[in-house]
């Protein structure tokens, strides 16, 4: 259904959503990222991933109540690979107190999360890997896919977080990265914000995952370049400064951060 175009040979990249949505904001902040540059952990992004694996159970084991939420979270953090219990003293949630504040709020998520419609439901944490040019990893893991009324799969991505504003680029990689996989579009993709009940949606096609697909190579094309060539990116400013660990230094991310922080 769709190629992934023809690209340089180079470093081996393993290219994410999160890896494409950044890239299109900043390409440099891409590249810092595939030398191994992340910014810090923060409490929020914990909340988020602890949320997001109780939206999971929910869906695969059922309804978690009040009562029983708190031993869920504990479950769910010492579970799986461990990555959620290896965060908790770097960010001092290893006092009891300090935790309990942060399962409270991933309770105030999930119950938000229980009201959502859950007809149709398919799977949870569906990974997608696929190996598109030598060397080239496609990765991502998509929260929940469920069928339309045709049968066809719909991808959904939980936000925990109001802003939706990267959420289209991230559907549209997912779309491209299923169809590339599966052989087949989804029906539509959308993103939920669990906090507002926001919504944004797309209907993918055809042409627009092929023009994914060649903005996903064009990026591979760019970040395998400085890599051989051992140069910089492109540096662009916006909101996404206030996060960057590059930031100290940026003369364009320390502009953009005075004016949005500015009273």
């Amino acid at each position: 259904m769709i190629t992934f175009p023809p690209v340089p040979d180079g470093e081996a990249l393993s290219v994410s959503a999160t890896l494409y949505v950044i890239y299109r904001s900043c390409p440099q902040q891409a590249l810092a990222r595939l030398q191994g540059v992340y910014p810090p952990e923060t409490i929020p992004s914990f909340r988020g991933s602890l949320a997001h694996r109780l939206f999971a159970r929910h869906l695969t084991t059922g309804p978690i109540e009040s009562e029983n939420l708190p031993q869920a979270c504990r479950e769910e953090i010492g579970a799986r690979d461990g990555h959620l219990n290896m965060k908790l003293t770097e960010l001092g949630l290893n006092r009891p107190s300090n935790l309990a504040r942060v399962v409270a709020e991933v309770g105030d998520l999930y119950e938000r999360f229980r009201r959502l419609p859950t007809d149709r439901f398919r799977d949870a944490e569906v990974r997608l890997e696929a190996e598109v040019a030598p060397g080239v990893m496609l990765r991502g893991r998509v929260d929940a896919i469920f069928d339309d009324d045709e049968g066809a799969p719909v991808i959904v991505d939980w936000k925990t977080g109001i802003h939706l504003d990267d959420a289209e680029t991230q559907l549209d990689f997912y779309a491209m990265a299923w169809a590339m996989i599966h052989d087949e579009l989804p029906a539509r993709a959308e993103a939920v914000s669990i906090p507002t009940g926001e919504r944004v949606a797309i209907e993918p096609s055809i042409e627009r995952a092929r023009e994914v697909a060649s903005s996903v190579a064009s990026m591979v094309g760019e970040l395998r370049g400085a890599f051989a060539a051992g140069t910089e990116l492109e540096r662009s400013a916006g909101p996404w400064c206030r996060w960057c660990p590059l930031l100290e230094g940026c003369r364009e991310g320390t502009a953009a951060v005075e004016v949005l922080t500015a009273p």
